[in-house]
């Protein structure tokens, strides 16, 4: 089929709405088949799909549930593009919403070159995040369940000077304490669901050990201050293994949802933030590195000038100043990846001279 020719696809659960769009040789562009395919029926999606000639675009919003529709059309040597939602959601502003609307939009878009395209990661990439994301799930579920304990602590009046709470002295302190009935069964059963989260993580993280491959790029991030072997393939799959189609650090800042948002207003100066649209698991990954480099003994310089200028020597906002650091991290990261030189730190500020008497 020509390039004249695409397919918009609008995403549903159970369905999707299909509009093949043409452009004629005078620049008109019309819908000339509309179609609904049910998901639960894959050959009757084979069968249409296969009328369509190799090489067909389809352009297609990057909703949930697009992975395997791209696959499908892989497989059927169609051309699956994937677009940005918000962006597609500002070009369709004050305009009709309605399945075949979107669908004979989506293809609209693509045959007139407005067609606001984003990253389809390959089916490797996609596999490497579903393991990576989930360690990040189990993490995040245990910390919330570990405040559960400390909030049972806390409605019992009870005071500790334990640094780890869950360590082996934390645990024969919680193993022995005194508390009513339900307030005993309830803790208890928190420790044991955080005990095998525990063991889901060591499991998962020895088969990571044995089966990530490490290559030049995660030995490269392996020596920025802070990203460790998992951290570094967490931050190689959510960038993609394609940091050549981020044009600057900056955008990949942005990408990262750690570069500052203005809300300024006439003379009015807002206050910095950061913002909600963005690649949530590689910003995460970002701010544990940032929090693993402070901790560290051989933590920059200049990052620890960083978080102590910004925390007023650490009395105050120090999340805002974990973030600072995790954007300077996130710098870093397209600097070496981009250049393929491993980190150095960099040379101290020379002093100025002194002045002669």
């Amino acid at each position: 089929m020509s390039t004249s020719t695409a397919v918009g696809w609008d995403i549903h659960r159970k369905f999707s709405q299909l509009s093949v769009v043409q452009r004629s040789e005078s620049g008109e562009i019309r819908v000339v088949k509309r179609l609904r395919l049910e998901h639960a029926d894959r050959g009757a999606m084979r069968a249409e799909l296969k009328k369509l000639g190799p090489g067909t675009a389809v352009a297609m919003e990057g909703a949930f549930g697009w992975p395997w529709i791209a696959d499908l059309l892989d497989e059927l040597e169609l051309e699956p593009h994937l677009g940005h939602p918000p962006a597609i959601k500002v070009l369709a502003k004050h305009e009709a919403k309605a399945d075949r609307v979107d669908a004979d939009r989506l293809g609209r878009f693509w045959l007139r070159g407005i067609f606001p395209e984003c990253y389809l990661a390959t089916p490797d990439v996609r596999q490497l995040r579903e393991r990576l994301r989930y360690r990040q799930a189990l993490v995040r579920f245990r910390s919330g369940m570990k405040n559960r304990v400390q909030a049972i602590l806390h409605r019992q009046g009870i005071l500790h000077d334990f640094s780890d709470l869950f360590g082996q002295g934390g645990r024969a302190f919680l193993a022995d304490l005194a508390l009513p009935e339900a307030s005993r069964e309830v803790l208890d059963g928190w420790l044991a669901q955080i005990d095998l989260i525990g063991q889901h993580l060591a499991e998962l993280e020895a088969w990571m050990e044995r089966h990530l491959e490490e290559d030049e790029t995660t030995r490269l991030l392996k020596t920025i201050p802070g990203i460790g072997p998992i951290l570094a393939h967490v931050i190689q799959a959510e960038i993609g293994q394609l940091v050549e189609r981020i044009p600057s650090r900056r955008h990949l800042t942005s990408y990262a949802g750690l570069a500052p948002l203005a809300d300024d207003s006439a003379e009015r100066r807002g206050k910095r933030h950061i913002g909600k649209a963005c690649n949530r698991t590689l910003r995460w990954a970002l701010i544990e590195a940032a929090g693993c480099a402070l901790r560290g003994k051989d933590c920059p310089a200049n990052l620890r000038r960083l978080h102590y200028r910004l925390t007023c020597g650490g009395r105050t906002n120090k999340s805002q100043a974990k973030v600072a650091v995790a954007r300077e991290l996130c710098e870093l990261v397209y600097v070496i990846w981009k250049k393929g030189e491993p980190y150095r730190e960099p040379d101290p500020p020379a002093r100025p001279p002194r002045a002669k008497r």
